[in-house]
């Protein structure tokens, strides 16, 4: 996302803060009445799938606009497909191919690049010119890698930052100054991470420091802020070279490596210990997860920025949208229910869980004051006052082959067949012709 943007959505966001997913890949959706019925026509039914990676209650909020986008479209039901992240792209890619994809869903940043070239989404551009969906409303770069050759690939309707949960109680238990205290202070670094980390670790009682990832599959949410902040990068800027194999891309990946296996204070692969079970003193995740923290009941809990390194913080930025997927029979019904949920009332109501995408909603409660937890306080440190320097987190058009090599490198270091030198090589052996 370019910096421009980002600092004047923070800027935007700091004031507010103060002061209170066919026809085919080549032509848009055809310009009909989705809403047969309201013409005294006899509609015929339709059940759109629409495919989320969220938890049950994101389901059971799409659900609840499902319902309500029925009143106006009594002919259309929609079905919730939840599908793992972790198996996210590779499954819809699979679908695709056999014809049997949703008609619309969830798309991530990484799989953009991919679902275009590979023409598994359509050109929805004909909402540009929808007054009443107010299109102008979503800043220009917030779908800028939707917006490709003159056609527009998707909806955006999240751009959220990565931060740390931590659980508040086991540092008060331990008489540690939390995340937040030493950021305030200008002393919040990778280095005192990773101090707090091997003192909140508790083997006796199943507790660890640290979690950089949901799944160890998850190795670029783990590992790019830290790279970045060490002054190293996963790709060149032109993105066709692998650029980590460096003095500082060393030094991070080493960091990684000691807190999992020298200092053994961070979660092993396969260890499913979680946030909410209390036995993980800090958690590296995006702001959504604030749908599971909030269900805590048995500890005190907070979100912070993500820690400094020689270079500063540079956190990764995520993108969410949604797009219509090629093959649907239904390419009217599923950009009428698109529309639908990311309209500035259905966006106030996803802000809850996800950073908004419209500015109109960015300028309101609806984000910053959703829930008690986490305050707007502490929403204002760890999301907005780090998009001035957040960056979109890596994206290729070959990202699924890259994502599945970069799983065999880290298994090598996961299992001590290679040290992370040896494994950095073997990386850029084996990712740099994907790049091409």
């Amino acid at each position: 996302m370019k910096k421009a943007w980002i600092t004047s959505l923070a800027l935007t966001l700091m004031l507010t803060s103060v002061v209170g997913c066919s026809s085919g890949n080549n032509t848009n959706v055809a310009k009909t009445n989705a809403n047969p019925s309201a013409n005294g026509n006899t509609a015929k039914e339709v059940k759109l799938k629409f495919s989320i990676w969220g938890n049950e209650t994101h389901a059971e909020m799409y659900q609840g606009m499902a319902e309500t986008f029925k009143e106006t479209h009594p002919n259309v039901s929609v079905e919730i497909m939840s599908i793992p992240l972790t198996d996210y792209q590779q499954k819809l890619s699979i679908m695709s191919a056999s014809k049997t994809a949703p008609d619309l869903g969830w798309v991530a940043e990484r799989m953009i690049p991919q679902f275009i070239s590979a023409n598994q989404i359509i050109d929805i551009s004909e909402v540009k010119s929808d007054a009443e969906y107010n299109f102008n409303d979503f800043n220009p770069v917030s779908y800028e890698l939707f917006d490709q050759e003159g056609k527009l690939y998707g909806i955006p309707f999240s751009t959220p930052p990565a931060m740390i949960f931590y659980n508040k109680s086991l540092f008060q238990a331990k008489g540690l100054k939390t995340p937040t205290e030493l950021y305030k202070e200008g002393k919040w670094t990778y280095e005192e991470f990773s101090k707090a980390a091997k003192e909140l670790t508790d083997p006796s009682k199943g507790v660890y420091g640290a979690k950089l990832f949901r799944e160890s599959k998850n190795w670029s949410d783990a590992i790019v802020p830290l790279v970045w902040s060490h002054g190293a990068d996963l790709f060149n800027e032109e993105g066709n070279r692998f650029a980590m194999n460096t003095p500082e891309g060393l030094q991070a990946l080493q960091l990684f490596d000691d807190l999992m296996f020298k200092d053994e204070s961070h979660v092993k692969p396969g260890d499913q210990t979680t946030f909410e079970s209390g036995k993980l003193a800090m958690f590296q995740d995006r702001y959504s997860n604030v749908t599971k923290a909030r269900a805590i009941q048995d500890f005190e809990w907070d979100i912070a920025p993500m820690p400094s390194g020689p270079k500063g913080t540079v956190t990764s930025l995520g993108l969410a949208g949604y797009s219509v997927f090629e093959g649907t029979k239904h390419a009217e019904e599923a950009l009428a229910f698109l529309k639908f949920i990311s309209n500035q009332e259905n966006m106030s109501t996803t802000a809850k869980y996800f950073v908004p995408s419209r500015t109109a909603v960015l300028n309101s409660d609806a984000f910053m004051k959703s829930d008690p937890k986490p305050s707007a306080e502490s929403i204002k440190l760890a999301v907005i006052d780090q998009m001035t320097n957040a960056k979109f987190s890596p994206a290729h058009k070959n990202w699924q082959k890259i994502d599945s090599e970069m799983q065999i490198m880290f298994d090598l270091l996961y299992t001590r067949t290679e040290s992370v030198d040896q494994v950095l090589k073997r990386m850029e052996e084996h990712i740099d012709p994907l790049t091409k």
